[in-house]
């Protein structure tokens, strides 16, 4: 029967291990001084060589006939622990065997004295799935084992495991295959299995294998069971990866703003059964490499890809700063967390490149142009609007617009020069933006907007002082959320951090500001010639 290649290739000694020296010196050293502690904790991604350490280990512990500290892997003992036949190692799936009575099972076992060898080794693999139960049952079993137990622990997910669990372990951080490291070890393989590897091939494969060794070698089987004759376009064939060009042409559109060029792309890469998330993923990357190609001296930085890809990156990097290649990692980033919630990737997609190619312009502030209003002495200024992108039928099917749509006035915002704010000092003037930030506030904070209703501010050359009743002026004293609120609103309608401070009404001023009572308006309104019809309630009864 034919064995993969990751399984036929196998390590079954540490010197055979790629990648991971540190860890295995030090498992050899414990061996070799008899340091064997009770519990080790192995975590790392996928691929890595976490399970086959935890199994060359427990040979290696049990082996009679043991050189230096690797197993002979030809004695009875290490060849029943590679068939399954020696039950004195023991390998258990904690995704399949998570519940506590699986646990409770395992613990009373371990009173047992091994059969054949000299310890028993539990091997749990994903560990960080057992439940909470599973854990505590275990706990005490690590705390205080018998004499002839270890355990090896095996995770992908380590912030899941409890730290009780950790504080009784000596753990082992196994770390990605070097690029290089898997790409000797497949030229290795590929010579002895008589398969022609180009080392091109070899490294997009090492490349795709994101550094687990096990994604490499299933890889290149995929390959060597089409033709013995493996080279780069095979790779891209058989693991559905198509030219990175794609990946140029897209951030270049995005760079001309040009939405329709993008949405059709994207159209023709999903009608391609290209997947949306691996799509936005692959573009993270690719601006990833970008930042990295526009920032003097990273270049080296630029690990997993090939030279020509290198060039090509120093090349497009030219049209792209590092903060335009972050906000789009921000953008793309956003979308494909979206994405795992259950929102329709495509959309989630589209909107981003449709974000990044009509960015919302921030409010900027700028000189006053004040008039003076007949009452009050309010001063009328005009808000600020950013005119919204064509619609998405629009877009689509037309062009993207040559020139940008006029927009209004911005909000008007006091000077905060030092002159001006010398001469304004004591000088408690109108705060214009102030019917902006209400506005504002309304879609940020619905119960601060109606505590705001019908307020108004001032400005006295240093602090905007808010001019409310006593009860709102108390509550924004004690409450410093509120507070940080309207100093936020403020800067993101003015573009400058204000402080804040409650507004103290001059003598005299209180009456002069109170609203005229229902009497004296209709006076007022009888006298600029309305008619006012004045009913008697108890005519009427």
């Amino acid at each position: 029967m034919y064995r993969a290649l990751y399984r036929k290739w196998r390590p079954a000694a540490f010197r055979d291990v790629v990648g991971q020296q540190a860890i295995t010196t030090a498992l050899k050293n414990q061996l070799l001084h008899d340091k064997v502690a009770h519990a080790y904790l192995f975590t790392g991604t996928r691929g890595t060589g976490k399970t086959t350490c935890a199994k060359i280990f427990a040979k290696a512990v049990n082996c009679p006939n043991r050189t230096d500290a690797d197993p002979c892997n030809e004695c009875a003992v290490c060849r029943g622990i590679d068939d399954g036949s020696v039950l004195d190692v023991v390998e258990i799936d904690a995704a399949s065997n998570n519940g506590v009575d699986n646990i409770r099972d395992l613990r009373e076992e371990t009173v047992y004295t091994p059969s054949e060898g000299k310890y028993k080794v539990y091997i749990i693999d994903e560990v960080h799935m057992l439940s909470t139960a599973a854990f505590n049952a275990l706990l005490k079993t690590m705390e205080e084992p018998p004499p002839h137990v270890i355990f090896i622990l095996a995770t992908t997910e380590i912030h899941k495991v409890p730290a009780t669990i950790l504080s009784r372990c000596q753990r082992y951080d196994f770390k990605r295959i070097a690029v290089e490291d898997i790409q000797a070890r497949l030229l290795e393989v590929a010579g002895h299995e008589k398969i022609q590897l180009d080392e091109p091939a070899a490294g997009l494969i090492a490349r795709l294998a994101d550094g687990a060794m096990r994604d490499a070698l299933s890889i290149l089987d995929t390959c060597a069971g089409v033709s013995e004759q493996v080279d780069e376009a095979l790779v891209r064939k058989m693991a559905g990866v198509t030219d990175r060009s794609y990946l140029f042409e897209l951030s270049d559109a995005l760079a001309r703003q040009d939405a329709p060029a993008v949405l059709t792309q994207i159209a023709s890469l999903r009608q391609a059964s290209v997947d949306m998330k691996r799509l936005c993923d692959e573009l993270i990357v690719h601006y990833r490499n970008l930042m990295l190609a526009a920032v003097p001296g990273a270049q080296n930085l630029l690990n997993g890809v090939s030279r020509e890809e290198q060039e090509e990156y120093e090349r497009h990097a030219q049209n792209i700063s590092a903060a335009q290649a972050v906000q789009c990692i921000k953008t793309l980033c956003a979308a494909l967390d979206k994405m795992g919630k259950g929102v329709d990737a495509r959309i989630e997609l589209e909107l981003a490149v449709y974000e990044l190619c009509y960015p919302t312009p921030v409010v900027q502030a700028a000189p006053a142009a004040a008039a003076s209003a007949a009452h009050g002495g309010a001063t009328v200024f005009a808000a600020a609007s950013v005119a919204a992108p064509p619609s998405s039928q629009a877009f689509v099917s037309a062009p993207a617009p040559t020139a940008p749509t006029p927009q209004k006035a911005p909000v008007a915002a006091p000077q905060t020069t030092p002159e001006h704010s010398a001469a304004n000092q004591g000088q408690e003037t109108p705060f214009e933006p102030w019917a902006k930030v209400l506005e504002v506030m309304q879609g940020k904070d619905k119960l601060l907007s109606a505590a705001l209703k019908d307020s108004r501010a001032y400005y006295d050359g240093k602090r905007v002082l808010i001019d409310g009743s006593e009860l709102f002026l108390e509550y924004m004293r004690k409450n410093e959320f509120s507070s940080e609120m309207v100093k936020s609103v403020l800067q993101q309608v003015t573009g400058v951090r204000y402080p804040i401070g409650p507004y103290k009404k001059k003598r005299g001023q209180e009456t002069e500001n109170q609203p005229m009572t229902a009497d004296a308006t209709l006076e007022q309104l009888s006298s600029a010639g309305v008619d006012v019809v004045y009913i008697n309630e108890t005519e009427g009864e």
